[in-house]
């Protein structure tokens, strides 16, 4: 993280005061910790994610920029992580906030029965998630999640073939909102042994989905 000024750049100088975070990694499995730095490196707090509730897709280092995990959203004063998913009565997850400033819960958005929120990025004030249907039956949706009002709002719905069901995959896949539109990409692929021959795969899919009802 290049944090060096150059002078007369006032862009750069503007930079510098957003408050930054990186995820600090113990062992070689498991993210423990989120650490919100100042615009001076200086440590403002510290999120422990040692109690395995939470779940942090980044790629393991002695230490990463938040830009090695793709689904924990920073936004101005929160950092926005999903909890461990739950499996054994109904399927379901949490997108707990944080405050930058002290380190404490801020808000706590649910996934209801049968499904599963991702976060995908901040947006303004506002967090767009992705609710993942787990009976293939009920749609999936992008929904804009808002921390001041607690709001939860369907941007829209979407379906993908049944070939491209893991695309949806935070943790294997890129996933990318723009200009009103839902894309996946795979960040690896295998091709077919030779005896199969040649064979189709999804790479990069993209989705305007259904128009949402007005909640």
């Amino acid at each position: 993280m290049d944090v060096r000024r150059r002078r007369g750049h006032p862009r750069a100088r503007r930079a510098l005061h957003r408050p930054a975070v990186i995820a600090v990694s113990a062992g070689d499995s498991e993210i423990t910790e989120l650490i919100s730095l100042d615009d001076r490196g200086r440590n403002r707090a510290t999120i422990s994610l040692r109690d395995g509730a939470y779940v942090a897709d980044c790629a393991l280092s002695d230490h990463l920029l938040i830009d090695d995990c793709p689904t924990i959203a920073v936004g101005k004063d929160q950092v926005f992580i999903r909890s461990k998913d739950q499996l054994e009565k109904q399927t379901s997850n949490r997108i707990i906030g944080f405050d930058l400033a002290t380190g404490n819960t801020t808000k706590k958005f649910d996934s209801g029965p049968g499904a599963l929120l991702y976060p995908v990025r901040m947006s303004g004030d506002r967090l767009p998630a992705l609710r993942l249907s787990d009976d293939h039956i009920t749609p999936n949706a992008l929904v804009a999640l808002d921390p001041r009002t607690d709001e939860e709002v369907p941007y829209l719905y979407f379906g993908l073939p049944s070939e491209a069901q893991t695309m949806t995959l935070p943790d294997e896949n890129d996933i990318v909102v723009q200009n009103g539109r839902l894309f996946f990409g795979v960040r690896a692929a295998d091709g077919p042994a030779e005896a199969k021959g040649k064979q189709w795969s999804y790479l990069v899919l993209g989705t305007g989905g259904g128009t949402p009802r007005k909640p």
